[in-house]
């Protein structure tokens, strides 16, 4: 029940983190490749070993938390696969020894455990969500799966396995043995098998790209009164297990683990896209802008005609790819879209070339280096996905010049994320220029 309140306590206060957050802007410094979205690869799978105490509570038990004697300490081995920064899957197998001591008799036995766990990693819940100081993760678990054992309860005075005739007034007629031979309390039979709930937290630190180090503490909640045996009590056992692990993160070494990313602005903790409630509004708004866009920027550079080339600033020659605040990142999947589209018109037409322009709110900081960013990713994203000439594109970084309207205007009209972005403008050959280069 402790657990329980502890597990509920963390998600109001994850849930009031992000009211929070509401009112705040996030000022961390988060490079591309840190960044998480659904486009990119991460690696997803490693693999951990722990050690660790393991302390029972059962009916035998007679410290109130630690043990007085025989310490018992539990290896533990895991393979985990990331889904999402926030939400990952572990399979694993621990085992370890039983044991406790009452008054009159103590049990003494050892158990397998194979079990699947969700874990969910608080600080990618919270309002910037991401590694802490892109060191540490600390997340809860919650588990179920299977525990194998075998036992015997003995007498304290003497030793010996426990008959049902040592018990005055039992009719029953065997040892007390799970495991074992109930008429030959040391031959090993089939071990008995029950259920079990795991739950608890931990910490991890990133070392490196390949190793990360860790510690879980965590309470295994037994749905039958059978660890220690079948003579007292009706309590149903569990143990609290506390593992020091490392972790070896499996996969390419020049890519982060999908645990140690950002995710940033916009996403839900799946890593889906998060939807917002103006966002259809805006969107159709910002469509039924771009056209206004061309107009400003023809009004701006006219018609430059650099040697054989001429820039042609119209609606239909521009296209506005939309970005995130403060970042490099596109805005919606209609951008992508925009860009398939122009790559298509430049495999039909070859001798067109692109200029990528960036642009930047003047509220952003430093809005010089983001406009280049947007820019770049821009280009990045057009020759690496549809194999357009990287000589073909180039880039030119605006800042937060050329604004579209001034920022009270903007503020009053909903106009505040139009200038965050990058125009792709088609430069086709002047056909006039090039009849008098051939001599027509």
């Amino acid at each position: 029940m402790r657990t329980i309140k502890i597990i509920l306590l963390t998600i109001i206060l994850i849930s009031a983190d992000n009211m929070y957050a509401q009112f705040t802007t996030d000022k961390r410094p988060i490079e591309e490749h840190m960044r998480y979205s659904e486009e990119k690869t991460f690696n997803q799978w490693d693999i951990m070993v722990g050690y660790g105490p393991n302390i029972l509570f059962t009916d035998f038990t007679q410290y109130l938390l630690f043990p007085t004697e025989k310490w018992h300490f539990s290896p533990v081995i895991a393979l985990s696969y990331q889904m999402v920064p926030a939400l990952a899957f572990d399979f694993r197998y621990m085992q370890g020894d039983l044991y406790g001591k009452g008054i009159e008799y103590y049990f003494d036995g050892d158990f397998q455990q194979y079990t699947g766990h969700a874990r969910f990693y608080i600080n990618q819940m919270l309002s910037n969500p991401g590694p802490v100081k892109d060191k540490w993760n600390f997340y809860f678990n919650l588990g179920f799966g299977i525990q194998s054992f075998r036992n015997r309860i003995y007498h304290n005075s003497t030793g010996n396995v426990v008959h049902g005739s040592d018990i005055e007034g039992t009719a029953y007629d065997d040892y007390f043995v799970l495991g074992y031979d109930k008429k030959d309390p040391y031959k090993e039979t089939a071990r008995v098998k029950e259920l079990v709930l795991p739950m608890g937290f931990g910490a991890l630190l990133r070392l490196n790209r390949s190793f990360d180090i860790g510690m879980e503490t965590s309470i295994h909640f037994g749905l039958e009164d059978n660890l220690d045996g079948i003579l007292l009590g009706a309590t149903n056992d569990s143990y609290w297990h506390t593992t020091f692990n490392l972790s070896y993160k499996i996969g390419r070494k020049n890519k982060r683990h999908s645990k140690w990313t950002y995710r940033t602005y916009g996403f839900n903790i799946f890593g889906k896209k998060r939807k917002d409630p103006l966002e259809d509004e805006v969107n159709q708004f910002e469509r039924m802008l771009q056209q206004h866009a061309g107009i400003l920027r023809l009004q701006i550079d006219s018609v430059i005609t650099e040697e054989n080339n001429t820039k042609i600033y119209e609606a239909e020659n521009t296209f506005p790819i939309y970005f995130m605040p403060g970042g490099e990142t596109f805005k919606d999947y209609e951008n992508q879209i925009t860009m398939a589209q122009i790559a298509v018109l430049l495999k039909k037409h070859p001798e067109w070339r692109l200029e990528i322009v960036g642009f930047a709110d003047s509220s952003e900081d430093n809005p010089r280096f983001i406009s280049e960013k947007r820019a770049r990713t821009v280009q990045q994203y057009i020759t690496s996905h549809f194999g357009v000439p990287e000589e073909h594109i180039t880039v030119n970084a605006k800042g937060d010049t050329e604004q579209l309207s001034a920022d009270d205007k903007k503020k009053n009209t909903g106009l505040i994320h139009i200038d965050r972005r990058a125009d792709i403008v088609i430069i086709k050959p002047d056909p006039l220029k090039e009849n008098k280069a051939n001599g027509e």
